[in-house]
């Protein structure tokens, strides 16, 4: 149709409305005409109590743009597609013209209708029902889409009466939608039940508000109204796939293992492997969440895991394995251990003790005659001539003359007569001698002898014999040129 801007000067700039193109089957009032006919229909526009101004479409882009129409007495050069500007407040009132409802728009057999950006105000149905708008369909049209609809778009509707049903608006076996828009109550009044009647059919009315967020509105019959392009976020927790919401209510809990940790959630997001869902409220470190509304996802604390997507608590670890934040329970290596269950870490096994096997729960202490550092694996066994008791984190070297038994695990002294020789008693050899026990073989001195091993003593050389060094195991006689003084005693 032509446009408001070029025919009438209307400032758009700035509105909801500005560069609006609407949709070619947009009107008021369609004549219901034959091709090739022509036609006379009476259009009753009630005044009541309104400005009597009206824009009027008369026909569309259905029609060729040939199509002539006239408003008897206003109109007689009226052209499809045109858009005509009338004022009805100087002409008189023409009494008994029947009104069947509809103060600002009637829709009957089959035809529909979209409305945006519309402001209907002080609308009148008298005698009628619909106080600004009537959408009805025969009773023989029960398939859906032979019926009336209209759909009204960030549309307010203000100081409306109707004598009959439905003060705002009446829909008869039809479909009536609001989408973002505002029925008012009179200043200090509130609306009254029948300001929008459905009869065999439920009006679809909803916010203008998208996925993740809920409409201002309240509840007006079956219908709503709401503040219009006004909308809030779903809270945390929450998630609204479809837009239209018209309350809070609407915003549903993520179910089980899933979360929203923003506003505004359109879905909710799975928790991954090795965290759960939690309320932020909730005391993360002991790893228990919630099942519904979950508003956090966090990673397990150490000593817990979860090993599947949409967990809502963390499992302990057992004994003998660990975790640290957010990774799954591992069995403690050779040589740590972890005794309790949800452990956050492995403790390596102190010195004297070992873990022999992957995922202990203690350690053992080393034998005797063996040993063990920190964080043992085994115990390694004590060497020759050292020894250990149970328990040990080092071995100790056996005293001089001293040798440990075949277990390691003790040190005793050589006999009399014996030498230690590394982890064995071995006996002294001839010349040599060991009178006590634990202590080393010794060489005979001079002028004495031991003939026999494993000697306790070195006897003196007879009369005139000696020896010529020490470590001797037979006496010589006097080497020539020497002679033995008797009155000297042989040393021993």
């Amino acid at each position: 149709g032509a446009s408001l801007t070029t025919a009438w000067g209307c400032d758009c700039a700035g509105c909801v409305c500005s560069g609006y193109n609407p949709p070619s089957h947009t009107y008021l009032h369609r004549f219901a005409l034959a091709d090739g006919f022509t036609g006379t229909e009476q259009v009753c526009f009630e005044r009541g109590h309104g400005q009597g101004e009206y824009v009027i479409l008369v026909t569309d882009d259905k029609y060729d743009a040939n199509v002539q129409w006239t408003l008897e007495g206003n109109v007689v050069d009226g052209n499809a597609h045109d858009l005509r500007y009338l004022d009805f407040t100087t002409l008189e009132s023409k009494e008994g013209c029947e009104t069947p409802g509809g103060g600002a728009a009637y829709l009957m057999g089959g035809l529909r209708a979209e409305f945006y950006d519309t402001t209907f105000k002080r609308t009148l149905a008298a005698n009628g029902n619909g106080g600004a708008v009537t959408v009805a369909s025969d009773f023989d049209k029960m398939n859906v889409t032979d019926r009336s609809a209209a759909e009204f778009t960030r549309c307010t509707f203000e100081d409306f009466e109707a004598d009959f049903y439905g003060q705002a608006a009446f829909s008869s076996i039809s479909q009536l939608r609001l989408f973002d828009s505002h029925i008012a109550a009179d200043p200090g009044m509130a609306l009254e039940a029948g300001t929008v009647f459905d009869f065999g059919t439920v009006s679809d009315c909803q916010s203008g508000c998208g996925p993740g967020m809920y409409g201002a509105c309240e509840p007006i019959d079956n219908c709503f109204s709401c503040d219009i392009g006004v909308c809030s976020p779903c809270p945390i927790g929450t998630y609204r796939s479809d837009s239209g919401a018209v309350s809070e209510d609407q915003c549903l809990p993520c179910p089980i293992g899933t979360f929203s940790g923003a506003e505004g959630a359109a879905q909710c997001s799975t928790c991954p492997i090795g965290s759960f869902v939690t309320l932020l409220a909730n005391d993360a470190e002991d790893g228990l969440g919630t099942n519904l509304g979950g508003e956090a996802c966090i990673a397990c604390p150490a000593g817990r895991e979860s090993i599947k997507e949409g967990s809502v608590l963390c499992h302990s670890c057992t004994a003998g394995t660990s975790s640290s934040e957010g990774q799954p329970c591992i069995s403690c290596s050779t040589g740590t251990y972890a005794q309790a269950s949800g452990s956050a870490q492995c403790y390596g096994c102190s010195s004297g003790k070992h873990a022999a096997t992957a995922g202990s729960v203690g350690c053992v202490t080393c034998d005797a005659g063996t040993f063990s550092t920190d964080g043992a694996s085994s115990c390694t066994s004590c060497t020759a001539g050292t020894e250990s008791s149970g328990g040990a984190s080092s071995c100790a070297a056996c005293g001089e003359g001293w040798v440990s038994n075949a277990e390691r695990s003790l040190c005793s002294p050589c006999d009399p007569g014996t030498e230690a020789d590394g982890d064995e008693c071995v006996e002294c050899e001839p010349g040599e001698f060991n009178p006590e026990a634990g202590q080393s073989c010794r060489a005979c001195e001079v002028g004495t002898t031991s003939s026999d091993s494993r000697s306790l003593s070195c006897s003196p050389c007879p009369y005139s014999y000696t020896t010529t060094r020490e470590g001797s195991s037979e006496c010589d006689g006097c080497i020539e040129g020497y002679y033995r003084d008797p009155t000297v005693a042989d040393e021993t």
